[in-house]
């Protein structure tokens, strides 16, 4: 039991929640990563089919895909992710990842011209938002 007044040692103390989404650098490279590989694998499928026709949508989903998979992050990833780290089965938790990491490669690739709209508007209204909080403070 913690008593009011005492000091915790840096190694008790909990680490601060970040506020922060992770849309950085390292995110959108990791993105357009997996959209590379859902892209190649599309291609060739399509390359043994002999139809040509689909590839500038597979090079515009390739493009879209990072903003598709940040929207689909906001609303259900982080908090996948969370509760699959908290799973104490190990063959589970592994499984589990698994099956979002095939979410990622199919279902947000084939569906990131509809899901990519979504997760720019909600980039540009967070910027606007930032923007207009460090205009107000310092002010």
């Amino acid at each position: 039991m913690k008593v009011h007044g005492t000091r915790l040692r840096r190694s008790e103390r909990r680490e601060p929640k970040s506020i922060n989404m992770p849309f950085d650098r390292k995110y959108v490279r990791k993105a357009y990563l997996i959209g590379l590989l859902g892209c190649v694998a599309t291609s060739l499928i399509f390359y043994f089919t002999d139809d040509f026709e689909l590839f500038p949508v597979i090079i515009i989903s390739y493009v879209l895909f990072p903003f598709a998979k940040f929207f689909y992050d906001v609303l259900l990833g982080f908090r996948l992710a969370r509760r699959i780290k908290k799973t104490q089965n190990w063959v589970l938790q592994r499984g589990i990842e698994q099956f979002q990491f095939a979410m990622y490669g199919f279902f947000i690739f084939a569906l990131s011209m509809f899901l990519a709209p979504p997760g720019m508007l909600f980039l540009l209204i967070r910027y606007v938002v930032r923007l207009y909080q460090v205009k107000r403070k310092n002010y």
